[in-house]
């Protein structure tokens, strides 16, 4: 039997904790299909914490890595597009919504209003991690 190499089994312990999520996942949304919505939600919150402690602990703690450069590329790539995503369409999204409020007599609601906070609260924190990161190195 050869020994994997760090990198495969980092990527396999990758693998699980995403499983791990899915099942989580899925357990709250078949909670609410069979009206079991407590169960389902204690089960997604056991999944899901305990996925967040194990990733938590294979980047801090210990010396597997979980992906390689190709990984950590396509990563950089689909963080991009989703930024750049919720940027083209959400930015004009909320002018519009704008400009229905100051000019009709449409009124943004409460959910609405979260909505373009959490937009807000994105891009904000984006900003702060990018300056972060262009200022330190």
């Amino acid at each position: 039997m050869t020994p994997d190499h760090p990198i495969q089994r980092g990527q396999r312990y990758n693998r699980i904790i995403m499983t791990v999520f899915g099942i989580g996942i899925l357990a709250f949304f078949a909670g609410m299909l069979i009206d079991r919505t407590l169960v389902g939600l204690v089960v997604y919150a056991v999944a899901c914490l305990s996925g967040v402690a194990a990733l938590l602990y294979l980047h801090f703690v210990s010396s597997v890595p979980l992906g390689d450069e190709r990984d950590r590329q396509l990563q950089d790539r689909a963080s991009g597009a989703v930024i750049n995503l919720f940027a083209f369409v959400g930015l004009p999204a909320i002018i519009g919504l704008y400009l229905l409020d100051g000019f009709t007599g449409y009124t943004i609601g409460p959910r609405l209003w979260g909505a373009i906070w959490a937009y807000a609260a994105l891009y904000l924190t984006w900003g702060a991690v990018y300056t972060i990161y262009r200022y330190r190195t």
